[in-house]
């Protein structure tokens, strides 16, 4: 960028920086299910081939406004998904650059095919299909062109390496902004602190009881699956609750040591009633919930694989699973079960002291400055 230009600005290709994949999501998992047989996953110009291309048309036309703006102002034309990056790189202006930041844990035709249509799949199975390998072809290609591709972290980056070995060329000129987050505001008409109305979403505590949360969707990529593998083998004797917020009450099997509760609007004050958070993804960037947590001030149960790491790294609470297998989910869960409340208390608070150490708002958008200059020649 020459000298006596402006820094640059950022563009959002939509009014929120992961909205792609609500659109993705509601997409999949929209009020009509239908699951396609595998003879149709198998064929080329397929189901998934279709549902691509409605999404990139449906994504494209909700960006066109705004990279039309950027186009006309912006030094950097800011992506968050390759949907949208694919017409900034085609509309550009001489000069400009096309960043592009990802939100996803896998790519989004592998994400699309499992989540939707073989759930309970393994998802190396799912890369034999035609439409996965040729809408990945199309992501590398993306990645590939764009001038800089930005995750939250190094750690991020390995989700995607196993999946396809020609992304680490690209992930090793990434660049890392580090995340940030905060809940919304506490705020109740009735008055009620939020422990009292995480209380009531949860329901009677035992003498001794520890609750773990786990929050999050239902998606396979999350690992609700392993977490109920690693239930089924708890001692009798741990006296241990799992509230469950995100997947519908009917799609949590039962079991003695779930609580399901549905979706859940006010996070903040369910976090406050929880003694801790658990992560078992299979695949993670960095999680927003995971940093909700953290300021929250909750100790953090996670599955030791991509961002996940980072925060063990970075020095939040963490009690870390080294794998997903039932026996080791089990055993960490009665670790945590086990703890007394002095040694909740100093994990708790060794996340909260992270969260304003690292990961507030205000840290991010300064990590985000600080790219910014590192390309500009000065800041307006």
């Amino acid at each position: 960028m020459s000298a006596g230009r402006r820094p640059p600005s950022a563009s959002s290709s939509s009014p929120q920086a992961a909205s792609v994949l609500t659109r993705l999501r509601r997409t999949l998992f929209g009020p009509k299910f239908y699951r396609p047989p595998v003879s149709e996953l198998a064929s080329a110009g397929g189901v998934v081939d279709r549902m691509m291309q409605r999404i990139t048309a449906d994504v494209c036309g909700d960006a066109r406004p705004s990279l039309e703006t950027a186009f006309a102002h912006a030094d950097v034309v800011f992506t968050h998904d390759p949907f949208s990056a694919e017409p900034a790189l085609t509309g550009r202006r001489g000069g400009q650059q096309v960043w592009m930041m990802c939100h996803a844990v896998t790519p989004m035709a592998l994400y699309a095919a499992w989540s939707w249509a073989l759930p309970e799949a393994d998802w190396r199975d799912l890369l034999a299909y035609p439409d996965v390998r040729s809408w990945i072809e199309w992501e590398l290609d993306i990645w590939s062109r764009v001038d800089r591709v930005i995750l939250p972290c190094a750690d991020a980056a390995d989700t995607f390496r196993p999946i396809d070995p020609r992304f680490a060329d690209i992930l090793d000129r990434a660049e890392y902004v580090l995340s940030g987050a905060s809940a919304p505001p506490r705020t109740s008409s009735s008055g009620a602190d939020p422990t009292t109305r995480g209380a009531e979403l949860i329901g009677p505590r035992e003498p001794g009881e520890r609750v773990g949360l786990y929050l999050g969707s239902p998606e396979p990529y999350r690992g609700f699956d392993a977490l109920l593998g690693g239930v089924e083998l708890l001692p009798p004797d741990v006296n241990l609750t799992i509230a469950v917020a995100g997947p519908d009450r009917s799609k949590v099997p039962a079991h003695p040591a779930f609580r399901a509760l549905g979706r859940v609007e006010d996070v903040a004050a369910l976090l406050a009633s929880v003694d801790f958070l658990i992560n078992v993804n299979r695949f993670s960037l960095f999680d927003l919930s995971t940093i909700e947590a953290a300021e929250a001030g909750k100790p953090l149960m996670l599955h030791a694989v991509g961002g996940n790491r980072a925060f063990d790294r970075v020095g939040a609470g963490c009690v870390m699973l080294r794998d997903l297998e039932p026996r080791v989910i089990a055993e960490c869960l009665t670790t945590m079960a086990r703890l007394d409340a002095a040694e909740l208390a100093a994990l708790g608070g060794k996340s909260r002291a992270c969260w304003e150490r690292e990961l507030t708002p205000a840290h991010m958008w300064e990590r985000h400055l600080a790219l910014y200059d590192r390309f500009s020649v000065a800041r307006v």
